[in-house]
């Protein structure tokens, strides 16, 4: 087996000096050919890249000798190295793992018992389509785009918006949160047909406002293992039409997916080639299943891809680490929660690659930090006076305003959630806007949505 660097940024810009001039190389190329070599790359092919991007040969020559010297170079190869046999560790018990000849099957079962349930797929981190719990839902008979409409089509509610037009629509999702009246939105959805343009996700925070309790109404026995006293603030609703794409990426925790209207196909990829998925930012990978590109993503040939179809009245179970793509076949209503009765938030770092800079780096704030954790802020539904803030390990904080001020509380400790709870020093409502101070004095001014 061969070990190798996670796929790393293309090369710079060429120069547009009209001839190579002695130059010495600027720390972008430099950069560049820290990687290459890293990645076991030879000099020559180096130096044909660097030489058609404007420099000369002599000064390429140079700076990929330079790092023979330079004691940074060797401290990045001791972490290579050491990147190289958590890879051999992951993909050996990979190929252990593939060597069950029912692999590649995504199993569908009905009546799984709890203790089976906990140790052949969540302890044993298996997906699993699971059958015949929803026979008791009322919403099995009774959900539909006309339902939708007769019951809720006079709400507002949030969906994604034109993410035809981001190729990183789901890394974006806040910025294309638009909010639309959801009767307009059915007919939207019925009359457009199969795209991804659209939809109405798990984002949307919809199940948490009394309005759409009737919804959760139609929700009949659960998969074993859940805990239905969290189905309420652990649960979410979707709707969209056929083609819709949720691209391959990972969760922080681990969830049920029960198709009501419509199928959607999962695809999955274990957790352990993780380093064939080319995973460059927060928990998405670059590979598009629907298009595989072997040219730019070679590593993810061979990779192991696991495929089912999950039919109306079908839940799907997705693991702890999983990669999965998601696409919708039909015109889809689905409903996930994460109300397992185990502890369920995971977390991981985010393997993007720090900017480089000449400058000091300045150390992020709790103001800062805070916006790239949270989800959503939303006003609870029927409390105008309460403000949640919903982070992405699933924790909340939710803020009271109270006569005395304003009262935080978060719904357990040692989440994200506290994290902040814990290094506020004062919060205070302005209208519609929250404005937190932090310890640090840094300080945010958050505007809910609702």
């Amino acid at each position: 087996m061969s070990s190798h660097l996670m796929p790393v940024a293309p090369a710079p810009r060429p120069r547009t000096d009209a001839a190579p001039l002695s130059r010495a190389i600027d720390a972008s190329w430099q950069r560049w050919i820290v990687e290459q070599r890293l990645r076991g790359c030879t000099i020559e092919s180096m130096l044909q890249v660097i030489e058609g991007a404007g420099y000369a040969r002599v000064d390429a020559e140079r700076a990929i000798a330079a790092l023979d010297n330079d004691p940074s170079y060797a401290v990045a190869q001791a972490v290579q190295q050491r990147y190289n046999k958590l890879e051999a560790v992951a993909l050996n018990l990979q190929r252990l793992w593939a060597s069950d000849p029912e692999y590649r099957t995504v199993e569908k079962r009905a009546d799984v018992s709890e203790e089976e349930f906990a140790a052949r797929y969540v302890r044993g981190c298996r997906p699993v389509v699971l059958t015949g719990h929803t026979r008791d839902w009322p919403a099995m008979s009774s959900w539909s785009t006309e339902d939708l409409k007769r019951r809720f089509g006079h709400l507002e509610v949030d969906i994604q918006a034109e993410r035809n037009a981001d190729v990183n629509y789901e890394q974006n999702k806040l910025l294309l949160t638009r909010r639309v009246n959801l009767s307009a939105f059915v007919d939207q959805v019925v009359q457009g047909g199969a795209t991804n343009d659209y939809y109405l996700t798990a984002n949307n925070e919809l199940l948490r406002r009394p309005e759409f309790a009737p919804l959760l109404d139609d929700i009949g026995s659960l998969p074993p293992l859940c805990d239905r006293s969290q189905l309420t603030e652990r649960s979410s609703f979707w709707f969209g039409p056929a083609g819709t794409v949720t691209p391959l990426h990972h969760d922080t925790l681990m969830l049920f997916h029960t198709q009501v209207v419509g199928r959607k196909r999962w695809r999955f990829v274990s957790p352990l080639e993780w380093s064939r998925v080319y995973n460059l930012r927060n928990v998405f990978s670059e590979v598009d299943l629907e298009r595989p590109d072997p040219v730019r993503f070679p590593a993810f040939e061979e990779a192991t891809v696991l495929e089912v179809v999950v039919d109306p009245g079908e839940t799907m179970f997705l693991p702890v680490g999983w990669w999965h793509q998601v696409a919708s076949l039909d015109v889809s209503l689905s409903f996930s929660y994460t109300c397992l009765a185990v502890p369920n938030p995971f977390d991981y770092p985010d393997p993007a690659s720090p900017v480089p800079t000449q400058r000091l780096v300045k150390q992020p704030n709790s103001a800062d930090a805070i916006q790239t954790e949270l989800r959503n802020v939303v006003v609870m539904a029927g409390s105008a006076d309460v403000v949640e803030a919903q982070f992405k390990d699933g924790s909340t904080m939710r803020l009271h305003a109270v006569a005395s001020g304003m009262e935080v509380h978060v719904d357990r400790p040692g989440s994200r959630a506290a994290h902040y709870a814990e290094r506020l020093v004062s919060v205070a409502r302005e209208g519609r806007a929250i404005e937190c101070q932090f310890a640090d004095g840094s300080s945010i001014r958050i505007m809910p949505f609702g």
